[in-house]
């Protein structure tokens, strides 16, 4: 099985309740349960709460979905919400970021498969809005720093143009650390992703976390000579206005 031609299918079927679902779990049935953390595989989540719901009921409900999951190797890591959209492709009205282990490839497949979860998604079904749900599958999570207790963490979800890719990105990175450093903000996360799936752009390649000692410290690297000499060439391999960026705080 080859994590990154299944990916798609397995995700939209198991979470986003699209065509697809039957022949999934069809294949769900033969997978082995999964019950070890030994990978780098990460599903990464924004998700949109319908009126009236968030980031408590989706600690509920994550609570109620656990213990099924991590017999299959998936678990949660860390669990966001969103303070506040600050522009992209979104979604825009993404409530909640949550970060999930997967031992295996073939995690999700037990997930999706066990009747125990099966039980739960009309409870998920209620609580989110299911068409503007946007998931990404990492192949890798960069742990670069801790957060600092107390700090605004800046999310960017970030897309790439055609014919540059991770390791342009990384060395842009690189290239404007001593002016984010220079302003308090620091690199926390960086995952690579290798599929998106759900309502938004096809093309990210990037989930980064960042650690500002106050959100108005974005406004000062923004607005610094030296970072707007690096801004071409951001525009250059970046698809800007496929990304995305919001303030979250850690829960």
């Amino acid at each position: 099985m080859n994590f990154r031609t299944n990916a798609i299918a397995l995700i939209t079927a198991t979470l986003l309740a699209v065509p697809g679902l039957a022949s999934a779990q069809a294949n769900a049935q033969d997978a082995p349960t999964a019950t070890a953390q030994a990978s780098s595989l990460r599903l990464l989540a924004l998700l949109p709460m319908n009126e009236g719901y968030g980031p408590a009921e989706q600690d509920a409900y994550e609570t109620r979905i656990a213990p099924i999951a991590a017999e299959h190797g998936m678990n949660r890591l860390s669990a966001y919400s969103v303070a506040s959209f600050l522009g992209g492709a979104g979604p825009k009205t993404a409530s909640t970021f949550g970060v999930w282990g997967l031992a295996s490839d073939k995690s999700l497949f037990g997930v999706m498969g066990d009747a125990r979860y099966k039980a739960n998604t009309a409870l998920r079904d209620q609580i989110h809005d299911m068409k503007q749900v946007t998931m990404y599958l990492a192949e890798d999570e960069i742990v670069r720093d801790k957060p600092t207790p107390g700090h605004a963490l800046l999310l960017g979800v970030l897309a790439m143009k055609k014919g540059f890719g991770f390791q342009d990105h990384v060395d842009y990175e690189r290239a404007i650390q001593p002016i984010t450093s220079k302003h308090g903000m620091k690199l926390v996360r960086t995952f690579r992703v290798a599929q998106s799936m759900g309502a938004g752009p096809d093309n990210i390649a990037i989930v980064s976390l960042w650690d500002l000692p106050k959100p108005e410290a974005l406004n000062a690297v923004m607005s610094d000579p030296e970072y707007g000499a690096h801004i071409s060439y951001r525009n250059l391999i970046h698809d800007m206005a496929a990304s995305s960026m919001y303030f979250v705080a850690q829960r």
